[in-house]
């Protein structure tokens, strides 16, 4: 993935992250793999990946960046697809 697609899909985790109301919301990665963010004060962005803690408990996901393949909001088609 280019550089420029890589800083679109984190963009726009920050503007999903940062929306008020804050809106729940899917990073998709290329394994297939989803994962739902519920919390958006639970999700830290690092040198090269994503760290979320789910709520409620003790289980956490490091989410590579350079693996995000798409970002999904309820409702919506794609926020952000990237094919690969």
């Amino acid at each position: 993935m280019a550089e420029s697609d890589r800083s679109h899909i984190l963009e726009s985790i920050r503007e999903l992250r940062a929306h008020d109301p804050f809106t729940p919301f899917a990073i998709i990665v290329s394994s297939g793999d989803r994962y739902l963010i519920e919390a958006p004060q639970n999700l830290v962005e690092m040198k090269s990946e994503l760290f979320y803690a789910y709520p409620g408990g003790d289980k956490f996901v490091l989410i590579r960046i350079n693996q995000i393949v798409s970002v999904e909001r309820p409702g919506a088609k794609r926020a952000t697809r990237q094919r690969t």
